[in-house]
């Protein structure tokens, strides 16, 4: 039986970090008792229905930066009230007060990391904050290669990989061709994302007189990224085949509706985004970046950009437009692979082993 276990992060934002977090807490919530610690009126707490139907009590700190005697002493505290044994913090900002939070306590502490990383951690206060630390899990491979070139691995621990898993559809209708592209892009809109990108690349196949739709799923969370790309709407023909839907709960159901997943985002880990597509029999065109090519390496049909250009993005999409009936058919066999690689027991199984 393995001992109670917090799950952490104190982000606000909606995101796909704050989302794995939940997901991984309800996850492990079947087997080990799951306390999760959250930021007081954040996106995790406000949405009450992450939780309701499992068995996961919900803490909350209030603190305003990331070294914070509040944070420390509202962190310990729940510690050791509640007997927790073991953490998993996705995050990176706060450790220098979970560092002080955990300083003496009997705690087996895992860090979850699902994005890039740029700027070394390995200076000597780092050194220190990260020296509790006894399990770096990256969600794929090259996350956890960025760990080991970027945070300061303690002697005593293990760095490994494993992959996040999603509740994906075992039973689907794969949508049928209709004489019409329907591409979909899942992402909060913000630089970097790849929304402008997307609809950029889509001019291709007006030019090319090819009938498609394109829907962005997610929360504007940058208004002033979200203008500009309504004054660049404004200048284009095709402007009525490009819808925002914004935030939805009923992503499975455009997925359902689509053909291509258009993604060309940068610094993603290993995409929520991109593995509900794949459970889908979606055609990836994404930008090889960060993870990509570990899709390609496990045997999903996508397709990936080489030096991540709007001008390599618009030849992909045009090659799967003129050939979308096949490209279909090849993309059927991402719903199987998907169902086996992203597996709930699977990651449930390999966190559980690192449980105390």
């Amino acid at each position: 039986m393995k001992q109670k276990t917090a799950v952490i992060c104190l982000s606000r934002v909606n995101g796909g970090m704050e989302l794995a977090s939940v997901k991984l807490a309800r996850l492990l919530s079947t087997k080990v008792e799951v306390e999760f610690i959250a930021r007081d009126n954040s996106y995790i707490v406000n949405k009450k229905e992450h939780f309701e139907g499992y068995n996961i009590k919900v803490h909350t700190v209030s603190f305003s930066s990331n070294l914070s005697i509040s944070l420390i002493k509202s962190v310990r505290e729940i510690l050791i009230e509640n007997k927790i044994k073991n953490i998993i913090f996705l995050g990176a900002s706060e450790m220098k007060s979970l560092y002080f939070a955990t300083l003496g306590l009997d705690i087996n502490f895992i860090i979850r990391q699902g994005s890039k990383k740029t700027t070394s951690k390995k200076d000597f206060f780092h050194k220190i904050f990260y020296s509790n630390v006894d399990y770096f899990v990256g969600n794929c491979e090259y996350m956890k290669k960025n760990i080991i070139d970027i945070l300061p691995i303690p002697k005593k621990a293990k760095v490994s990989r494993i992959y996040s898993s999603l509740r994906l559809e075992e039973n689907i209708l794969f949508k049928e061709y209709n004489q019409i592209i329907d591409l979909v892009h899942v992402g909060r809109v913000h630089p970097g994302k790849g929304q402008l990108e997307a609809i950029k690349a889509c001019e291709i196949l007006y030019n090319n007189n090819i009938k498609f739709n394109i829907k962005f799923l997610g929360d504007i969370q940058d208004k002033n990224y979200y203008e500009n790309i309504k004054k660049y709407l404004d200048t284009l023909e095709y402007k009525s085949s490009i819808e925002f839907v914004g935030y939805t709960s009923e992503v499975k159901k455009y997925l359902q509706k689509s053909d291509v997943f258009i993604f060309p985002s940068l610094g993603e880990g290993m995409s929520n985004a991109i593995i509900e597509s794949l459970g889908f029999g979606l055609i990836p065109i994404i930008y090889n970046d960060t993870s990509s090519p570990e899709f390609k390496d496990l045997g999903f049909h996508i397709y990936l950009t080489q030096n991540n250009t709007i001008e390599e993005l618009k030849t992909l999409v045009l090659k799967v437009a003129t050939n979308i009936e096949e490209e279909k058919i090849k993309a059927k066999t991402n719903h199987k692979k998907a169902l086996e690689v992203f597996a709930l027991q699977r990651e449930q199984k390999e966190y559980l082993e690192l449980l105390i």
